[in-house]
């Protein structure tokens, strides 16, 4: 077994995109990562790099044929590194309170995600970081943004960015190894910023839940409305529902 790829060795695992606020890439993705069950994380620094969201435009001239066997070779480790089943978007308070051009910043961000988004599927959560717990952003602010997203209520969170030194030096001398991160966390995060993270990673996981669902009904729909020119096909429609 240890011949096979990860992929092959392990359950499937969930994959969501950060983008924005790199500062905290390695805090999110190493605490989603150790979650049970662990979610991967797809991290991006800014908003000009949301093209890998894209979907992948087919070669005309090799759609007509299909992959030997029952899987493409990279289906499950692409389904597990690259496509996201949802994204967070990051955003500081100050650029959303800022001034007009801030504004206008970010909401040319999200119009470019979402469009890249569009038709996917993809699940959006927006999340404002405040540098200080006093930073706010006020109601009639936050229905604009959730309207401009495009999502629930709940769809937006706020949080307070640890910036402790014993976090930053900490987060450089452990490298964030998975085997320390449960009490490495407990000790060093205060209890609002872990409770920000844990009802971070369970909303992500409520999100990815549902693209998953979503995306199996589809390809159940599609085994129903076509019929196979070969057994491998059908296998592979099946397995692509159930995994």
């Amino acid at each position: 077994m240890e011949d096979y790829p990860e992929e092959l060795r392990t359950p499937p695992i969930s994959v969501v995109s950060v983008v924005g606020c790199p500062e905290l890439h390695q805090t999110i993705s190493s605490f989603l990562h150790a979650e049970q069950p662990p979610i991967n994380t797809l991290a991006l620094p800014d908003f000009s790099k949301i093209s890998v969201l894209s979907r992948k435009q087919k070669d005309p001239l090799s759609s007509s044929h299909s992959a030997a066997g029952i899987l493409k070779r990279d289906w499950l480790s692409k389904h597990r590194t690259r496509v996201p089943a949802a994204v967070a978007a990051l955003f500081r308070v100050d650029c959303v309170t800022g001034d007009p051009a801030q504004w206008l910043q970010v909401c040319t961000d999200l119009e470019n995600l979402k469009a890249v988004l569009h038709g996917r599927g993809i699940k959006l959560i927006v999340i404002l970081v405040q540098t200080y717990a006093n930073e706010d952003v006020n109601e009639d602010l936050k229905i604009t943004l959730r309207k401009r997203a495009e999502i629930d209520a709940k769809y937006l969170m706020m949080l307070v960015q640890d910036d402790t030194p014993e976090l930053k030096q900490s987060l450089t001398r452990w490298d964030m190894k998975l085997t320390h991160l449960p009490a490495f966390f407990n000790f060093l995060l205060d209890d609002n910023f872990l409770s920000i993270l844990c009802r971070l990673s369970s909303t992500l996981a409520e999100l990815c839940n549902t693209y998953y669902r979503e995306e199996g009904r589809k390809i159940r729909i599609r085994i129903e409305k076509r019929s196979f020119s070969s057994v491998e096909l059908n296998i592979r429609y099946c397995f692509k529902a159930r995994a």
